[in-house]
């Protein structure tokens, strides 16, 4: 009886050891993705149209691709079919903070059949793809138990052997799909990804201090130009933001009391691609538009310009900035209008002529399809519609069978977790 007792916890153990990729992730991961099922993740979204379209018939993506990367592999004499093997299971990423603001990251496959094999095959293939100067390299540690092992690739090996193992998700999805997690001083939240009837489906729950006020958003009568659109009806009030990284200086004061002025922001904008039939040279003229709704003067939102920055005075309450930052020159357009304070890269004529060409956002055919399909908002939202760039691609480079519908929409929602916490829930589907 001794005997059978000790065989079964030999048995339990044995089959406990690594029961996932989670228990070779450290505790004290500050981001982790995880890809389960990664093989049928990838087969997945080939079924949404925008991928499937890219990936497979017409253009054909995946066979031009996956042909350069089975040439390379095998120029190493290796087999291709080993590398993808170790890609069809579960691949995951986690970001660790082994001291103060220094990050280190690592690459988890499996469970594999054989860890030490895969060493040889990944050190061999990124070796040769990192460039002499990348200032990067990477440690291969194998985790191995009786019935499976972990290929862990990874910047900081004694940062990672040093860890407690055994990752605990603040939420458990066994289905297929891509599960994140952030856990930061600033940010913290989990999600989800999958594929269901063939589109694209995320959630993020994101942890915030912030009280919000929900408010319903509508925005079925804005104005789209064709390609992006955003609205949020929340503002953050106190922001501390140091902008010194990109060579601004701003008062971060003044920011605030404008922030605390201000209700909401629009944001709509168009990419026109065009093709040279002679020299074959491409160009992009791009149209943003934004719009914010705030009491602040027009003389106080001037403040806010860099004291570097050349400013040309066009009319009452419009000039145009242009300030160059490590060495790339910008130019914007500011103007006011009653409540409403517009950001653009183009001039107000400019602007006119795309608002006489804009449509209704509730005339988007894939919009429409989309808003059924998410919550609805009461913080705000983001739409994408790629048509505009899936039109290039048929008109200028000749790829036929692209008609259809491509893009995703996102919407967040103010709320409260089962503990009684602040939290956001952003959604998003995508075609």
């Amino acid at each position: 009886m001794k005997k059978v007792i000790f065989f079964l916890f030999i048995l339990i153990f044995t089959l406990t050891a690594f029961a996932d990729i989670y228990d070779v992730i450290p505790q004290n991961s500050k981001a982790v993705i995880v890809m389960n099922n990664a093989k049928t993740v990838y087969e997945d979204l080939k079924t949404v149209p925008v991928f499937g379209k890219i990936l497979d018939d017409p253009t054909y993506a995946e066979s031009l691709i996956s042909g350069m990367i089975d040439a390379y592999i095998q120029s190493l004499e290796m087999d291709s079919d080993e590398v993808y093997a170790a890609l069809e299971k579960n691949v995951g990423l986690f970001i660790i903070e082994p001291t103060d603001n220094e990050y280190d990251f690592g690459i988890v496959l499996g469970p594999v059949d054989d860890g030490n094999k895969y060493v040889d095959i990944f050190s061999k293939v990124i070796n040769a793809l990192m460039p002499d100067d990348a200032g990067m390299s990477f440690d291969y540690i194998v985790r191995k138990s009786d019935l499976q092992d972990y290929l862990i690739i990874t910047t900081n090996k004694k940062a990672y052997e040093n860890s407690q193992l055994k990752f605990a998700p603040q939420k458990r999805f066994n289905d297929t799909g891509i599960y994140e997690e952030i856990d930061t001083s600033s940010l913290k939240g989990y999600g989800f990804s999958n594929v269901k009837d063939g589109y694209l489906y995320s959630t993020f729950d994101l942890f915030t201090n912030s009280k919000i006020t929900p408010t319903h958003v509508n925005v079925d009568n804005s104005d789209f130009y064709g390609l992006l659109f955003s609205r949020t009806n929340y503002l953050p009030k106190d922001l501390s933001i140091n902008f010194s990284s990109f060579g601004i200086t701003l008062p971060e004061n003044l920011i605030n009391n404008i922030l605390n002025e201000s209700n909401w922001a629009e944001e709509t904008s168009l990419i026109n691609l065009k093709m040279d039939d002679e020299t074959g040279d491409m160009s992009a003229d791009m149209a943003l538009k934004i719009m914010i709704n705030t009491k602040s003067s027009f003389d106080e939102i001037e403040k806010l310009i860099p004291s570097d920055a050349s400013i040309e005075k066009l009319g009452s309450n419009y000039i145009k900035v242009t300030h160059t930052v490590k060495d790339n020159t910008i130019s914007f357009y500011l103007w006011k209008d009653s409540d409403i304070l517009y950001i653009s890269n183009v001039d107000k004529n400019k602007i006119n002529e795309y608002d006489k060409k804009a449509i209704k956002l509730s005339q988007n055919k894939l919009y429409t399809e989309l808003k059924s399909k998410v919550p609805e908002s009461n913080i705000g939202l983001i739409f994408f519609d790629l048509k505009p760039l899936i039109n290039f691609l048929k008109d200028y480079l000749g790829v036929e069978g692209l008609d259809g519908e491509f893009g995703g929409l996102a919407t967040s929602v103010y709320t409260k977790s089962p503990e009684g916490k602040n939290m956001i829930e952003f959604h998003f589907v995508m075609k």
